[in-house]
């Protein structure tokens, strides 16, 4: 008989800044486009191999802060996914993640949450 116990396992939030620059095209004229002041970040993270986690009702919250907090909920196939793409403005930010699933340690559906991933400070250039 499987245990319903969740151990969750430390989930690495690693990161990966990637920014989306527009060109004006034309080369001429003189003027130019204003510098943008958002950029597309990717945040991504181990995967957590607890059951719950990948399984409905399970995923992560990443945690930037002041920012809305993300869902990233299992959809299907194996595995939650381990990433998500977001656009911020210029600044430093601290991020976190956490694996979640429906059960909790009791395996009733109340719902458990892991604690948070070690922070990472993330510099939008």
């Amino acid at each position: 008989m499987e245990s319903q116990f969740l151990r969750y396992q430390p989930v690495v939030a690693s990161l990966f800044v990637v920014v989306l620059a527009s060109c004006g095209g034309g080369g001429g004229g003189g003027s130019s486009s204003p510098a943008p002041t958002d950029h597309t970040v990717t945040l991504a993270w181990a995967t957590n191999h607890e059951k719950g986690v990948n399984s409905p009702g399970g995923g992560y919250q990443v945690s930037i802060s002041g920012q809305p907090t993300i869902n990233v909920p299992y959809v299907s196939g194996p595995t939650a996914p381990t990433s998500t793409v977001t656009t911020l403005p210029m600044g430093a930010y601290t991020a976190t993640v956490r694996a979640y699933a429906a059960l909790d340690v009791q395996g009733s559906n109340a719902g458990s949450v892991s604690a948070p991933s070690q922070s990472i400070i993330v510099n939008v250039p």
